[in-house]
């Protein structure tokens, strides 16, 4: 069986388990309604924002792309959430979502 694989910033990440498109909208919703509920003003507000980000952002690459936390950690904090991202993004393009 072939993998897909993910370019970001110069990088190849082979795809090992793809979202469904039922999870892809559930991530979608809750980064909607985390975003909602952000109060950047409010610095314990950021940082459980960025600390539910960064929680997701992990079980993305985890399940994903099969990454341990041992290479989760030696991705750089704002790399480890653009990946994140633009691999949500990809799949909500993908599937037209």
């Amino acid at each position: 069986m072939e993998h897909l694989i993910f370019h970001h910033n110069g990088r190849e990440y082979t795809v090992y388990d793809a979202l469904t498109a039922d999870e892809i909208k559930a991530i979608a919703i809750m980064g909607e309604e985390r975003d909602r509920r952000l109060n950047p003003l409010n610095p314990k507000s950021t940082r459980k924002y960025f600390e539910d980000t960064d929680k997701m952002a992990a079980a993305i690459l985890r399940r994903c792309f099969h990454m341990t936390d041992s290479q989760i950690s030696n991705i750089e904090e704002t790399e480890r959430r653009s990946l994140a991202s633009g691999f949500i993004r990809f799949l909500r393009s993908a599937n037209n979502l």
